[in-house]
This record gives structure tokens, C-alpha cells and sequence, in this order.
């Protein structure tokens, strides 16, 4: 059995997989401070009052929202984690008391999760790009994860400050990285902006305190103009470097995975008609962009194939 932990900006998706079957799934807060302490703490509550024990866990598989330096063990950032050069094998290994561990950025995770089960291994290259807190990109080329050949972190596609047209502050510490725009965070930074605030409460004819894109489906699915909009101008940064990256990537298909992606085809869609400016007509004709499959579950999936393929 291999506990798989999914560490997002707010909470860890936590799952126990057993021949390729989840046998228990959970959540767990992730505060801003000793992290995996509480992670530790919380499993063991968890592991007690459902009857599971340590000695049937064969290895640790961490998904984390960050730069993974595999030579240095090192996680050089995680913005949403507030993890600066965090030795996290280190810390893990010593706060679990267990050697087997095993780390993944988030969107390779993701990645090689969809690829792996959602996808069946059968394209032979295909980048998939998740929205949540922050934006997160992987990349399967000739059937294996893409990691970089230099320190292993090639999956911070939502950063770098190239696409975005204004100069927001990212996480990172960088600007106008198209995390800061196109995020699920990003999303919800724009429909709380006083006009568009205004506008959502008057069509919903009630008030909200922070709105979240949950409370905007029925708008969006609706069609309303305002909302749309809002959606392709927030996508726009991340339409831009789907474009780039396929004109010289040249993958099978585009995966369009977290939060907003929940929303159906229709945000797809909106990618795929933000493309038709940027991107080249031959390379454009030929785009398959799709929903992820596995939708949340595929950074634990990811986690679990990389643990069990490493062991």
C-alpha cells in the first residue's frame, strides 16, 4: 500500500492506493507553518480512527506545488507553500520516520497521472496545464515525463512573466507570470473586482463576502457576457503559451486540468478560440485540447504510478 499526498496551497489530498485501487481518501489543512509536522500529525489521527497501520505502508509519495531540485533533494520554491530552498526529503524522511519516500512537482504529477490512467499511456506526447492556486504544467514527450536534464524542475510552466499582458505580482516574485492571470486564484481575483463584484451580486440577486467560481456556474453555463468575457481575458495568458509551446512542441493533445476545468468543455473552448490569433493556422487546425479525465484525483494517481515504478 503507498500513501500518496497531493500538497495544494490550502490542503493536502491525501490517498492510500493498493493495487492500482484507492482503498481510502482524505483531506488535510495545510497551514502556512510546519506543514509537514501537521501532515504527520493529522495522518496518524486519521491512520487510528479508521484502523490503518504504518507497517502496511510501503512508500510515502509527495505531489508538491513547487520547484523540485532532484540533486540537491531541495524544493528551491513553493510560493504557495512559503517553501524557499525547503529540504523536504530531508524533513520528511525524519518527521515520518520512514526512508521510501518519493517527490513529485504537482503538475507532473498531474501529468503522469492523467497520462498513465486517464489517458491509457497512449499518446505519445501530450502537456496538460492545471488551474488552481496557481498554474501548473507538465509535459509527457515520447511516452515519459519531461523533467529537464539540468536540475530536474522543468514543470513551472505558469511562470516566467512572457505571457501576461500586465505586470501582476506573482507568487513567485516574478511579474506577469500567467499564474497571477489565468490561476483559479487569478480567475477569482477578477470576478471580486468592485464592477464585475457588483454585476454578479445584482444577476444572483444576492450578496457574497469573497466570491469563488463555484458561485458563478450557473452564469457561466448560461452564457452571460460578462462572465465569459471575464473568463477569456483571464485565460488569455495561459491561451498564449498553449500556442507557443505547440508550435514548438508539436504534442499529440492539450490537457486542461484543475478547479475551472470542472466547468466543462466550454473552458476548452474558450482556450482554443484565444488561439486562433496567436498560434500558426497549420499548427492551429491540427490542436486537441481537452478536459483532464481523472479531474482532482490525477496528482494522486501521478503520485502513486512514480512511487510504484521507483520502490
Amino acid at each position: 500500500m503507498i500513501l500518496n499526498i497531493d500538497l495544494g496551497g490550502n490542503s493536502a489530498k491525501c490517498a492510500l492506493i493498493e493495487n492500482f485501487e484507492i482503498k481510502s481518501k482524505f483531506f488535510v489543512e495545510t497551514p502556512k507553518f510546519e506543514i509537514i509536522e501537521n501532515l504527520k500529525k493529522m495522518i496518524d489521527i486519521y491512520f487510528k480512527e479508521n484502523g490503518y497501520k504504518w507497517e502496511n505502508v510501503e512508500a510515502i509519495s509527495f505531489s508538491v506545488p513547487g520547484a523540485y531540485d532532484k540533486k540537491t533533494e531541495i524544493i528551491v520554491f513553493a510560493g504557495n507553500l512559503n517553501w524557499w530552498n525547503y529540504p523536504l526529503l530531508k524533513e520528511a524522511r525524519r518527521i515520518f520516520n520512514f526512508e521510501k519516500i518519493f517527490i513529485l512537482n504537482d503538475a507532473n504529477a498531474a501529468t503522469y497521472g492523467e497520462w498513465k490512467k486517464g489517458q491509457d499511456g497512449m499518446p505519445e506526447s501530450m502537456m496538460l496545464f492545471t488551474l488552481g492556486t496557481g498554474v501548473g504544467h507538465g509535459l509527457i514527450l515520447n511516452k515519459q515525463i519531461w523533467e529537464g536534464t539540468k536540475k530536474g524542475y522543468a514543470s513551472e510552466g505558469g511562470h516566467g512573466g512572457c505571457f501576461a499582458d500586465e505586470e501582476l505580482l506573482c507568487s513567485c516574485g516574478v511579474y506577469g507570470c500567467l499564474e497571477a492571470r489565468s490561476s483559479a486564484t487569478g480567475i477569482e481575483r477578477e470576478l471580486n473586482k468592485a464592477d464585475n463584484k457588483n454585476y454578479i451580486e445584482s444577476k444572483l440577486g444576492k450578496e457574497f463576502k469573497t466570491i469563488k467560481i463555484i458561485d458563478i456556474v450557473e452564469l457561466f453555463n448560461n452564457e452571460d457576457p460578462v462572465i465569459i468575457n471575464i473568463f477569456k481575458e483571464c485565460l488569455m495568458p495561459l491561451s498564449k503559451a498553449v500556442g507557443y509551446l505547440q508550435t514548438v512542441l508539436d504534442v499529440d493533445k492539450v490537457i486542461i486540468g484543475g478547479g475551472p476545468s470542472n466547468l466543462g468543455k466550454r473552458i476548452s473552448e474558450i482556450i482554443f478560440e484565444n488561439l486562433k490569433k496567436y498560434t500558426l493556422k497549420s499548427f492551429y487546425e491540427d490542436m486537441v485540447i481537452e478536459i483532464a479525465k481523472l479531474g482532482n484525483d490525477a496528482g494522486i494517481w501521478g503520485a502513486y504510478y512514480w512511487a510504484l515504478e521507483n520502490i
